[in-house]
Parts: structure tokens; C-alpha cells; sequence
């Protein structure tokens, strides 16, 4: 099932004992508030892993930068950028700003994307409703009791979401360790 911005804010309004909100701009305090946090918690949450559902691939486009620096080429970075995982090059790289600087001629860039709510996992779900309830508690409500119990369900989910979401690829195998091969 898939959740809006909105859905998702509401469910954490009503989780806080307080009214769903329609849009962000409906004038309220529920929605002003929920408005000013959204995004925020959003891209903590996602830049937090390596979430399988917002992992993305991409070469990228060289640009010719005026600017010299110890590295060979300058890349820009997607536009839905987040985080990097790696690159296709063992060669250093360093991020600054939006572009990407390496000494390799073509990079492919493994990064946390920005991704829409559609492709949020029902974990990840529930986790952020947890997360903006505990924000909501202190913003809204002035209720510091209710931000720790909201964050203490928010930390069990996000652990629960982290352990289930890094079980969708192969497994490592580790090669040979000489203490595994000395026990004969």
C-alpha cells in the first residue's frame, strides 16, 4: 500500500491524539507544523542506511569546471541525490557541493536516492510515522513524554526496518581467514 506526504503525516497526527490534516497549506497548526518537519525527517531517515528501495544507479555526466583541483574530471550529481554508497572506480572521489570529483574519466555512482513515498518499504513506514509523531508530541503538544514513547517505538521500528531491508541481497561470503583455517 502506498502512502502520501499527507497520509503519512496524518497517521502520525492521530497516533499524538490530534486532527488529520488535507494539505500542508490548509492554514492549520497541525499542517504548518507537519509542513516544516516533512521533509526534513524524510531525508534524515533515508541517508540514515543503505535502504534497498532507495538505492539507485547512475553514470555520470562530466562537466567541465573552470575551477582546477587535485582531481583529473568533475561530475555532476543526480538531481535526486542523497547520499553515496560507492563508485564504479577504486580511485579516490570526493563530494563537494553538487558534483562529484574523481580521477577516472566515466563514474557510476551507487547513491541514496530521493525517492517518492510509493517506493517506501511498510517498515520504513512505519518507523517514520513514529519519528513525526515524537517531533509532533514536542512541537505540537509541548509533550515530552509522549516524544520519548514515540521515540523509543520510532528506534525499535527503524532497527527492525534496517535488519530486514539489509536481508534483500546475497550474502557475504567471507573467503579464507587464516583463524578459520588454523582450527584444522
Amino acid at each position: 500500500m502506498s502512502f502520501s506526504s499527507i497520509d503519512l503525516c496524518s497517521k502520525a497526527l492521530n497516533k499524538i491524539g490530534a486532527n488529520s490534516i488535507v494539505s500542508f497549506d490548509e492554514g492549520t497548526p497541525e499542517a504548518e507544523i507537519c509542513g516544516s518537519l516533512y521533509s526534513t525527517l524524510k531525508y534524515k531517515l533515508l541517508s540514515i542506511f543503505s535502504w534497498g528501495f532507495a538505492t539507485s544507479i547512475k553514470k555520470l555526466n562530466q562537466v567541465v569546471e573552470e575551477e582546477q583541483n587535485e582531481y583529473g574530471y568533475t561530475f555532476a550529481l543526480p538531481s535526486d541525490f542523497i547520499r553515496a554508497l560507492k563508485i564504479s572506480s577504486n580511485s579516490p572521489y570526493k563530494i563537494l557541493g553538487n558534483y562529484l570529483y574523481c580521477n577516472d574519466e566515466e563514474v557510476v555512482l551507487t547513491y541514496i536516492a530521493n525517492v517518492g513515498e510509493e517506493y517506501f518499504s511498510p517498515l520504513f513506514v512505519s518507523a517514520f510515522i513514529y519519528l513525526m509523531a515524537a517531533e509532533l508530541s514536542v512541537s505540537l503538544l509541548n509533550d515530552t513524554s509522549k516524544y520519548s514513547l514515540f521515540y523509543k517505538l520510532f528506534n525499535s521500528e527503524i532497527r527492525q526496518a534496517k535488519s530486514i531491508d539489509s536481508q534483500q541481497e546475497t550474502p557475504k561470503v567471507l573467503g579464507d581467514f587464516p583463524l578459520i583455517s588454523a582450527r584444522g
